[in-house]
C-alpha cells in the first residue's frame, strides 16, 4: 500500500496494527530504544489510548539484545517493532531473529526499513516480518512516496488508523518502483563498491594516527558504506574544518545524532568527537583521498 512517505507509512501501520491488536486483548507492544521520530510518535498516541509498551535493551554498540525480546514478550503483546537499520550509526539490527520470537509469541512484527531497502537484501518470503515501510527517496527515488509491504496480513488492517490520509502522488509511486528495480539488481556490486571505500578511508584515517571506535562494533554489524566513529583527542572545530574543505558530513549535532547518542548511552558532552559517514557508490576513491588529507591536515595543524 502506497503513501506519501515512510515516515506516514510508519505512523499508519504502527497505529493500526497497535489499535487492532488492542482490540484483541494484545494491548501490549514492544520496540527499541533507538526508533525514529515517526515510530516514536505513533506509540506515544497508542499509550495514550491504553496499550503498554515495553523497551528492548540494547548492548554497547547500540544493537538490540534478542534475549532481551523473550524476557518482555507475553500473551499480550500484539506487536513488536524495530528499525532495520538505525539511521545515525548504521546499525543493522537482528530484526530477522526478533520476527521470529515475536511470530512464536502470536505478535506482529514490524520493521522501519525505509534506510536498509535497497542497500541490502530483503526477502519478506524468508522471514516471519509481516509489516515493513519503505521510502521512495531512500532509494534514489523521487519525494512523495513510500509504501507499507505485507506478509500475510490483512489489508484492511491499515482501515484501523482513519486519521491519516492514503493518497500519495502517482509519478513518485513510478519513480520508486523504479528505482527499487535499479537498486534491486545492483545491491551486490554497490556493496562491494561503498564497502571498499569505506576500507580505504578508515585505513586512510590510520596512517593519520587518529585514534577511534565504530560505534556499532563490528563493521559487518553495518549498513554498507557506511559508520560513526567516536575520535579521541579531537582537533577544536574539527566539522567546521572539514566543511571549509569542501567535506559535508551529516550534522554532528543534530537532535537525532544527539538523541541517539544520549539513548545508547554515551557522552554527548563533546559532539565534535562523532563523526559519521555514509559512501555513496557516486562517490569515488578521489572523494576518499581528498577526505583523508583533509583530516590528516587538520590533525596535523593540532599537533603544531
Amino acid at each position: 500500500m502506497f503513501y506519501y512517505d515512510g515516515n506516514l507509512a510508519n505512523g499508519l501501520s504502527i497505529l493500526s496494527a497497535g489499535r487492532l491488536a488492542r482490540e484483541a486483548g494484545r494491548g501490549h507492544i514492544i520496540t527499541s530504544p533507538v526508533e525514529r521520530s515517526s515510530v516514536v510518535v505513533a506509540l506515544k498516541t497508542l499509550r495514550n489510548e491504553g496499550s503498554t509498551v515495553s523497551i528492548l535493551k540494547i548492548d554497547g554498540n547500540g544493537r538490540v539484545i534478542p534475549e532481551s525480546l523473550h524476557e518482555v514478550v507475553t500473551e499480550k503483546t500484539g506487536l513488536v517493532t524495530c528499525a532495520w537499520v538505525n539511521e545515525v550509526s548504521g546499525t543493522v539490527q537482528p530484526v530477522i531473529e526478533l520476527a521470529g520470537i515475536a511470530r512464536s509469541a502470536g505478535a506482529w512484527f514490524h520493521t522501519d526499513a525505509c534506510n536498509a531497502a535497497g542497500r541490502i537484501e530483503i526477502d519478506l518470503s524468508e522471514t516471519d516480518i509481516d509489516l515493513i515501510t519503505i521510502c521512495s527517496l531512500k532509494m534514489g527515488g523521487p519525494a512523495g512516496a513510500g509504501a507499507v509491504v505485507m506478509s500475510d496480513v490483512d489489508p484492511w488492517l491499515m482501515s484501523a488508523a482513519p486519521e491519516f490520509s492514503s493518497m500519495t502522488s502517482i509519478p513518485g509511486v513510478f519513480g520508486m518502483l523504479a528505482a527499487m528495480d535499479i537498486m534491486g539488481t545492483g545491491i551486490d556490486p554497490h556493496t562491494r563498491i561503498v564497502n571498499q571505500l569505506r576500507k580505504d578511508l578508515l585505513k586512510g584515517l590510520d596512517s593519520c594516527d587518529v585514534s577511534y571506535s565504530i560505534i556499532g562494533g563490528k563493521l559487518e554489524n553495518l549498513l554498507p558504506g557506511t559508520a560513526l566513529l567516536n575520535i579521541s583527542h579531537v582537533p577544536d572545530k574539527l566539522h567546521i574544518k572539514l566543511e571549509m574543505e569542501d567535506i559535508i558530513l551529516p550534522s554532528h549535532n543534530s537532535s537525532d545524532r544527539l538523541s541517539y547518542l544520549e539513548r545508547t548511552g554515551l557522552d554527548i558532552s563533546n559532539p565534535e568527537q562523532y563523526m559519521g559517514f555514509s559512501i555513496d557508490v557516486m562517490n569515488t576513491a578521489v572523494d576518499i583521498e581528498h577526505f583523508v588529507r583533509s583530516f590528516s591536515d587538520i590533525f596535523s595543524d593540532r599537533e603544531g
